[in-house]
């Protein structure tokens, strides 16, 4: 059963991007995932442990 009677085949549903989206170069958006931004923790984590400890 068709969910959007009045929908032509070539409509996309929207995607709800509850406002965090990257940009690309074509104009297209990418939806920020939690698991993109858990990745990009994890990268600050393991970056701050390399660097050499610094005295104030």
């Amino acid at each position: 059963m068709n969910k959007h009677p009045h929908k032509q085949e070539h409509e996309i549903d929207p995607v709800d991007f509850h406002g965090a989206a990257i940009v690309n170069p074509d104009g297209s958006e990418t939806p920020i995932t939690e698991a993109m931004i858990k990745r990009a923790c994890d990268e600050i984590e393991r970056s701050i442990q390399r660097e050499p400890t610094r005295a104030h």
